[in-house]
């Protein structure tokens, strides 16, 4: 008898959301707890142990949530980590500071340009030739009334002169399509 694997994605899913919760609590006690320096006997400075933390914890949320967006997950990281800033207003033996803030979406940002260096790769592969403006045109789930106004500005294709004579509206393209034929 053949027993199949008993190891699924799923599995690792759960798995990755239980040491999220764990790796958020851990990080919330030790940032928020009565142990400044802690990080030191690791042989971290309070800057490399926000960013190792809060990269890791954008990491395992990349595999905790296989369907959620990694930009939403990348700006809920460093909304966390300005969470915890604020929360260390409130005990004694911590502070806050803009520097742990920045500290924090650096290791967010690190991890979160990491993934996306196979989104690169894939388009590279698949459409190697196509400008990112045309790439976003034909992403369906954008459209091209969600391009932000940047994109559109910094990726905007040179407009043709047969384009630049094109008509705006339904009406002037479709009497370009169908002629009159009073003549």
């Amino acid at each position: 008898m053949s027993r199949k694997p008993m190891l699924t994605p799923n599995h690792v899913v759960t798995t990755a959301r239980a040491v999220l919760v764990a790796g958020a609590l851990t990080a919330a006690t030790l940032m928020l707890g009565p142990w400044p320096g802690l990080e030191e006997v690791f042989g971290l400075s309070d800057k490399a142990a926000h960013a190792i933390a809060f990269g890791g914890l954008l990491a395992v949320s990349f595999l905790a949530f296989p369907r959620m967006r990694r930009n939403d997950l990348a700006i809920a990281a460093v909304m966390l980590g300005a969470a915890v800033e604020v929360a260390q207003l409130f005990t004694a033996d911590r502070s806050a500071s803009f520097s742990d803030l920045f500290a924090d979406a650096a290791g967010v940002g690190v991890v979160y340009l990491c993934s996306q260096i196979e989104s690169v790769r894939a388009l590279a592969r698949k459409q190697g030739g196509t400008t990112f403006s045309d790439i976003a045109a034909q992403d369906r789930r954008r459209g091209v009334r969600r391009l932000s106004p940047v994109i559109k500005a910094v990726f905007a294709p040179p407009v043709q002169p047969a384009e630049a004579e094109r008509p705006a509206n339904f009406a002037g393209r479709a009497s370009r399509h169908f002629p009159s034929r009073r003549a």
